[in-house]
């Protein structure tokens, strides 16, 4: 896949990013993997393929497997409102707007969210970054942001009654609470028995131990002076973000979803429950991002590449081809810091793209993200 190679290195040569990493596999083992710039652009380290990276929400995938875990042993009902297991929840309210006076007005929501609407980004739940009553909510300081440590942004009142649409937010987060909850473990622990030390993940964590610190990429901004290091986000132990990984370790992850559960002898889904992640789940409703709330992110970051598409179990649903050849059916999704994959059961391919660099929805690395997509299913 030399395609691939130049494709990486034209955008580092360019100045356009500072690294980039790159994977594709099918059922039976990786295709190839590259890397291409530096760690990072205040150091002299080459990105290679065994670079640690911020995933970001590429963690809800994972998050989504687990809580299915615990669906298969009959832990969790999907359709069962989550205040079955988490009472806390019981007096949940929906954000309707604000007064004159900047009072939040505020009402019963017609159901409870289910886990089901967690994990499909209908119950509500919101980024506040990406809505504008959840944006005022924390400028008015009503409640932290959710990116504040140690805050009580998780909190935040519901944006609708769930299953009216689909918005992303942090029902997956909430999700992941479940799963602490039934399991008794804390996520990180979780992963690692259930998931990570199944498959051989051996580069995947919240937080990155001081022996593999050294192979840790930098984050990069975009700014008006151009790319800048800047410093790492908190390592919150979330189900909807947080985790750190390498292109070999996500392989692999993906490998057992093209392997309907299985990988190299573990399992970790039944055949039926991998199925199920790749069905829709919402119905007639539309994965419709809306426009951002970020100053300098994208207005119109488009994960279907402008093709109608669904949301599955742990990602979206691409319902037509991309342009770049991707088919109907395939499974994608990304991290804030323009990582970005996608599952093939069709042509019994994934892949994954990343880079290092805010903001999301970056204009070159997504350029970049089309050309390999592109190589791939064009060469």
């Amino acid at each position: 896949m030399q395609n691939i190679e130049q494709i990486l290195e034209k955008y580092i040569v360019s100045g356009d990013l500072p690294c980039a990493l790159a994977g594709v596999a099918n059922a039976d083992g990786t295709l190839y993997m590259g890397a291409a710039g530096l760690r990072s652009l205040d150091d002299s380290q080459a990105m290679t393929t065994d670079t640690i990276f911020a995933i970001a929400s590429m963690t809800k995938a994972i998050t989504t497997v687990a809580t299915l875990q615990l669906v298969e042993q009959g832990q969790i009902d999907l359709d069962t409102p989550i205040t079955a297991y988490l009472p806390d929840l019981e007096h949940l309210k929906v954000l309707d707007g604000f007064d004159d006076d900047g009072k939040p007005m505020l009402s019963s929501p017609k159901t409870s969210p289910t886990t089901r609407q967690l994990l499909t980004h209908t119950s509500g739940y919101v980024y506040e970054i990406w809505n504008a009553n959840g944006l005022q909510s924390v400028a008015s300081e009503q409640i932290d942001s959710l990116f504040a440590e140690g805050g009580n942004g998780m909190m935040a009142p519901l944006a609708f009654s769930p299953g009216e649409r689909w918005e992303y937010g942090i029902g997956i987060d909430w999700a992941g609470v479940i799963v602490e909850t039934l399991s008794g473990k804390s996520l990180d622990v979780y992963f690692q028995e259930h998931i990570f030390a199944p498959l051989g993940m051996q580069d995947s964590f919240y937080k990155v131990p001081e022996e593999k610190a050294a192979r840790r990429a930098a984050i990069h901004a975009r700014t008006e002076a151009g790319l800048a290091v800047t410093p790492h986000l908190g390592e919150p132990v979330s189900g909807g973000g947080g985790l750190s990984s390498t292109i070999a370790d996500y392989l692999r992850f993906m490998r057992a979803l093209l392997n309907q559960g299985t990988l190299d002898g573990a399992k970790i889904l039944q055949p039926y429950t991998v199925d199920m992640m790749f069905e829709n789940h919402i119905g007639d409703l539309d994965v419709n991002p809306g426009p951002t709330q970020i100053p300098g992110v994208s207005n119109d970051f488009d994960m279907g590449f402008g093709e109608p598409a669904k949301w599955g179990l742990g990602f979206l649903l691409h319902q037509a081809q991309t342009q770049s050849g991707r088919p109907k059916g395939s499974a994608s999704w990304a991290g804030l810091f323009n990582s970005y994959f996608w599952i093939d059961r069709e042509n019994d391919l994934c892949a994954v793209i990343a880079t290092q660099v805010l903001p999301f929805y970056d204009t070159k690395a997504v350029a970049m993200l089309k050309e390999f997509e592109s190589a791939i299913y064009n060469p």
